[in-house]
């Protein structure tokens, strides 16, 4: 393999969770820019890749740019639905003890740290898409149990909780995408 095999290689596996026809069309642009650079530098392909940049860098920039693929944002929420339900009988009030009721809010918290990572990794729309899926999960979760366990016991403060718990985390998938976003500084295009 030629050290231009090598670094595409390497931007192809730091690109993973993109869809392949996506990383398909970036490795080729790339082939073309690589082979046009080591003509302008005298047929030099060390001078060539030095410029482009760690090939590391160089696919999780095009990851992020591109954003990850279909497969993975599925992934994403179906994680966040599995977590978000069984955190909803710390919601629901009788005659339990408060094992069931602490290791909801373990699954609640598990949501809320899942749907941050999606968005600080993935991007806002994959974060908000995450929370939103966990959200109508606990709404439907929790409609579940109220039919259910017709003897079960729910106030309004708790009722209230639960609304503002399964509404934060749909904020909680758009903040850290968004402000990733607005933080970073410009850079330079490939």
């Amino acid at each position: 393999m030629t050290a231009a095999d090598d670094y595409i290689g390497e931007v192809w596996r730091a690109m993973g969770g993109m869809d392949h026809s996506v990383r398909k069309d970036i490795v080729r642009e790339l082939k073309g820019h690589i082979k046009e650079s080591t003509a302008a530098n005298g047929g030099n392909v060390t001078a060539a890749l030095t410029a482009l940049g760690s090939p590391t860098d160089v696919g999780r920039h095009y990851r992020e740019v591109y954003g990850y693929g279909r497969r993975y944002r599925l992934i994403f929420t179906i994680v966040a639905v599995l977590l978000a339900i069984p955190s909803v009988p710390v919601l629901i009030v009788g005659t339990e003890n408060l094992f069931p009721f602490t290791l909801s809010i373990l699954f609640l918290i598990g949501a809320a740290v899942w749907i941050l990572w999606v968005s600080a990794a993935a991007g806002s729309r994959a974060g908000l898409i995450a929370g939103v899926a966990a959200l109508v999960a606990r709404l439907g979760a929790f409609a579940v149990a109220a039919i259910v366990q017709a003897g079960g016991v729910v106030s309004v403060s708790g009722l209230g909780f639960f609304v503002a718990a399964s509404a934060l985390l749909v904020l909680l998938g758009w903040i850290p995408g968004t402000a990733r976003k607005a933080w970073s500084g410009p850079r330079p295009e490939l």
